[in-house]
C-alpha cells in the first residue's frame, strides 16, 4: 500500500494511445516494413528509418534499412535504402535491420542488428553521415557484440534466433542483443539494447542492458549492474524530467509499464499501461538536446505485425508534460473488451459494426 499513491489515471506517465493509419508506409503485399526509428526533424520534414524487405518467410530478416519522409507525420513517401547488407562473408552479410537514429555532434548514426548468414548470434553495427539523406558510412567493426561465453547445442541449426537448445548456459546477453538505441544523458552515450541468453527461451527471458561511451561511436562499456531491466521485448527510452523514462513493452513480469530512472541505470515502475504501440518510434523534440529537462512526446508511428505483411501505422498519446490528458472512457473501450472477438467477431455472433459500445446521446 505504500507504493499505491495515485491511480494510474492521474499519474503523469500514464496515457491511451490512438491509431490511425498512415499512408505511404501502410500495408503493402510484398513488403514487409516494421520497427520504426525515433521521428526526426530536418528543416520542414519529417524523416524516419525503419527494416524493410520483402521475403514471405521472415519480416526482420534478410532485411535493410531503409527511410522515408513526411511533411506532416502522415503522408509518407519512401525515399530508397539508407544502409544495406555487407559482401558476402562480411558480419552484416544476411541482414541489416532494426535501427535507431541519434543526432549528434552535427552528425547523423544510425544503429542497428546485423547478422552473417547460419550465424546464431548478431551484433550492434553502426553507420554515420553528415546529412539524414546520406550517404551512410559503415563504422568496420561492430559497436556492441554478445558476451562470449556459453555453448549452443548444434548451433548451425538455429541460424536464426533459437538459443534455447545448449551445452552450457551463457550470460543474460550471450544468445544475441537486440533493438538498440542510443540517447545522450549527462554528457555520455548510453546505449540500450535487449538480450537474451544461450539456454534460455526466446521472449520469454527479455532483458535489457545499457553500454557508455564519451562518443557516438564508441567505445561501449557495457555497465555492471547489467541487465537494468527484466522485462520488455524493445528498447524505448526518452528524456523525462531530469532523467530517463522507459516504455517496457511485451514480455516478461513488468511487461506494459512505465519506468523512470534518475540515472539511467537504476528503473522504478511508475505506470502501467495498455495497447502499448508495438515497436514503437516518436517524435521526441528534445531526445538528443540532453537538457535534463525532458518533455515527452504526443504522436509517432509503430508496426502492426499480426498479419501476412508487416507495415506501419500512426498512433497519438499525451506522455506530454502540458497540457490536459484525455481519458475518455468512449474514446478508449478496452475494458471488457476480448482480443479474438475484436478479430473475429462474426466467429461470436456479433457484426464487426457492432463491437463497440456506442455513446450515449
Amino acid at each position: 500500500m505504500k507504493r499505491h499513491q495515485v491511480d494510474d489515471s492521474e499519474n503523469e506517465l500514464y496515457t491511451r494511445f490512438k491509431y490511425q493509419a498512415v499512408s505511404g508506409l501502410g500495408y503493402q503485399q510484398g513488403v514487409n516494413r516494421r520497427d520504426p526509428s525515433t521521428i526526426i526533424k530536418v528543416k520542414d520534414q519529417y524523416y524516419i528509418w525503419y527494416t524493410r524487405n520483402e521475403c514471405n518467410k521472415s519480416s526482420w530478416l534478410d532485411a535493410d534499412i531503409w527511410y522515408a519522409t513526411s511533411p506532416d507525420g502522415c503522408s509518407w513517401q519512401e525515399q530508397g535504402p539508407a544502409v544495406t547488407r555487407g559482401p558476402t562473408g562480411a558480419w552484416d552479410e544476411y541482414s541489416v535491420f532494426t535501427t535507431e537514429i541519434l543526432v549528434a555532434e552535427n552528425k547523423y548514426y544510425l544503429c542497428y542488428q546485423a547478422k552473417r548468414n547460419n550465424d546464431p548470434l548478431n551484433v550492434v553495427g553502426m553507420a554515420w553521415a553528415d546529412s539524414p539523406d546520406g550517404p551512410w558510412s559503415k563504422l568496420d567493426e561492430p559497436i556492441l557484440k554478445p558476451t562470449a561465453d556459453g555453448r549452443l547445442l548444434n548451433p548451425m541449426e538455429h541460424g536464426d534466433s533459437n538459443w534455447g537448445a545448449a551445452l552450457e548456459n551463457g550470460s543474460w546477453d550471450s544468445g544475441a542483443i537486440h533493438d538498440p538505441g542510443i540517447i545522450k544523458f549527462k554528457g555520455k552515450y548510453y546505449l540500450y539494447y535487449k538480450g537474451h541468453a544461450i539456454g534460455e527461451k526466446m521472449f520469454t527471458d527479455s532483458k535489457w542492458g545499457v553500454a557508455i561511451a564519451d562518443k557516438p561511436e564508441g567505445p561501449y562499456v557495457k555497465h555492471l549492474a547489467n541487465p537494468v531491466s527484466n522485462s520488455g521485448h524493445e528498447t524505448w527510452i526518452f528524456p523525462w524530467k531530469e532523467g530517463l523514462a522507459a516504455i517496457v513493452d511485451w514480455a516478461g513480469p513488468e511487461k506494459g509499464t512505465i519506468q523512470y530512472s534518475s540515472d539511467g541505470i537504476n528503473f522504478e515502475v511508475i505506470t502501467a499501461l495498455e495497447d502499448i504501440p508495438p515497436a514503437g518510434g516518436a517524435y521526441i523534440a528534445d531526445k538528443f538536446l540532453d537538457t535534463g529537462d525532458g518533455q515527452g512526446f504526443s504522436w509517432g508511428l509503430a508496426h502492426y505485425g499480426a498479419s501476412d505483411w508487416t507495415f506501419l501505422v500512426g498512433f497519438t498519446c499525451d506522455l506530454t508534460r502540458t497540457g490536459e490528458k484525455d481519458l475518455g472512457w468512449h474514446n478508449f473501450p478496452h475494458y471488457s473488451a476480448i482480443r479474438d472477438v475484436m478479430k473475429d467477431p462474426e466467429k461470436f455472433g456479433i457484426s464487426r459494426e457492432s463491437l463497440f459500445r456506442k455513446k450515449c446521446k
